[in-house]
């Protein structure tokens, strides 16, 4: 069985920062509330005429540029987002056509915030059961369209971003060790967007982002501690062998309550965070993560990568640098 693994990494964001400073103005709030419970300073946002296409298909471009990818070497596109710009044609399509990707397979899917661990754990699939070697990993995301910026404790999460893996079995720079993916469809009313006939129907309210924030918060470091102690297990180290942890960014309260669950007080693991910068950015997040990590990672080092998400869905990945 060939080797899985990811070779480059780029991402991308709007040009607009939306900050703390801003909320105050739009909704009833302040900067020392959002960072002592969020950890959120800013965040970047489409706006109400920027379009999602350009940024994934810019992250995608610098990913292969990064991994020295030509586009007509590309066998697949896997796109991660819940919110496209357009029903059809899927994301990945618009993504091959501005990449000129003439011979690659193309989907959509969504598994909310954990959708790039499921687009690699698909990726990690194809190429070992398909004569295949090498596909892109997409994910993007424009939460922003779908929040209430009257709800003072949603509209201060979310943020837009974009990411891409350049994944292959030919010659893996950092391997994929294992990847783990579940749900928990009892709490699939936790977390909810609406659809178009909520839009159709001015049904806002139905519409907008809602979650019930309690049962996410204890479900999230809950999760995060069973997949730090057992993803690694089933891929044949030890907890205590993991140099660093990137969970999805949704809070850092979250953040910080996982950690200390999962290391106790003699864990090794460093636990990333880039949440301050980039806010919520659901299904990106963790290409953000890796994206700005990338560079202090060496080699040997395990990095273990850990979602979850509206589903409730949860998922893992574990690296070798």
């Amino acid at each position: 069985m060939p080797d899985i693994g990811i070779n480059a990494i780029g991402m991308s964001v709007p040009k607009i920062i939306l900050t703390n400073k801003d909320l105050e103005k739009m909704v009833d709030t302040t900067d020392e509330w959002i960072v002592s419970r969020t950890g959120i300073k800013q965040r970047y946002v489409l706006g109400p005429n920027g379009r999602l296409r350009p940024i994934v298909s810019a992250a995608a471009r610098t990913a292969m540029e990064r991994g020295g990818l030509t586009a007509d070497k590309l066998d697949f596109i896997i796109s991660s987002t819940v919110i496209p710009d357009r029903f059809c044609p899927a994301q990945s399509y618009e993504i091959a056509h501005d990449l000129k990707a003439e011979n690659a397979f193309c989907f959509d899917l969504n598994a909310a915030c954990c959708g790039f661990l499921y687009g690699l754990a698909c990726a990690e699939s194809f190429l070992k059961t398909r004569n295949i070697k090498v596909g892109l990993v997409t994910t993007a995301e424009q939460m922003t369209t779908v929040t209430d910026y009257t709800d003072r404790n949603n509209c201060v999460l979310f943020g837009d971003a974009a990411a891409a893996a350049v994944v292959t079995n030919d010659h893996p720079q950092h391997r994929i060790l294992y990847t783990e993916l579940g749900s928990t469809p009892g709490l699939c009313e936790d977390v909810i967007i609406g659809g178009a006939k909520e839009l159709l129907q001015n049904k806002k309210t139905d519409f907008w982002f809602r979650q019930n924030g309690r049962t996410v918060f204890k479900f999230a470091v809950s999760m995060i501690k069973e997949l730090f102690e057992t993803v690694p297990k089933k891929a044949g180290i030890k907890p205590d062998q993991i140099r660093y942890v990137i969970p999805h960014q949704a809070n850092s309260r979250i953040t910080e309550a996982a950690a200390e669950s999962a290391l106790g007080k003699g864990g090794k693991a460093e636990f990333i965070s880039v949440i301050e910068k980039y806010g919520n950015t659901s299904s990106v997040s963790i290409g953000l993560g890796l994206h700005e990590s990338w560079s202090r990672f060496h080699k040997g080092d395990y990095i273990l990568l850990i979602a979850f998400g509206g589903g409730l869905s949860w998922a893992a990945a574990l690296l070798q640098w």
